[in-house]
């Protein structure tokens, strides 16, 4: 059983983090006319480093979100897939967010980085709301059936 609007809700939360590649993650202050890697360096030559965070790992950490959106895409149409890709979103965002707000501050963050947020948490939500209507639905069907397993009804033998 699928459920199409939670696909929808989930295609919807991997476009935010794709598309928050491409809006700036720093809204005001040093950095903000900059994106991607160059707003990285300049961030990281600032000298407010996070430890253990060098510029190259968080450069890869902020080319993982929008990444994380396409696998979001990908894990849709794969049931099992599903919540571990929402979970790697939503780890990834949070590095990212928390990595930015520390280098740039909280309120310098600009719409890239809520962007990737707000999708992150889309997409973790259509994926629990499918969880739960689908194990819902498959406790009524087996209630209504009688049906355990795949082939086997309560009373039979596996032989």
């Amino acid at each position: 059983m699928r459920e199409h609007r939670s696909d929808a809700v989930a295609l919807l939360g991997g476009a935010a983090l794709v598309a928050s590649a491409f809006v700036r993650w720093v809204g005001s202050g040093p950095g903000s006319t900059l994106r991607g890697h160059d707003l990285i360096d300049a961030l990281v030559a600032l000298g407010d480093n996070l430890p253990g965070l060098s510029a190259t790992r968080l450069a890869l950490v902020w080319y993982l979100v929008p990444a994380s959106g396409a696998v979001v895409w990908i894990a849709v149409g794969l049931d099992r897939l599903r919540r571990t890709a929402a979970a790697f979103a939503v780890v990834v965002t949070l590095l990212a967010v928390a990595a930015f707000a520390r280098l740039a501050g909280f309120a310098d963050l600009g719409l890239g980085a809520w962007l990737a947020t707000a999708g992150a948490a889309t997409t973790a939500a259509a994926t629990t709301a499918l969880q739960n209507r689908t194990a819902a639905a498959t406790t009524a069907l087996r209630n209504r059936t009688g049906v355990v397993g795949p082939r086997l009804r309560r009373g039979d033998d596996a032989d």
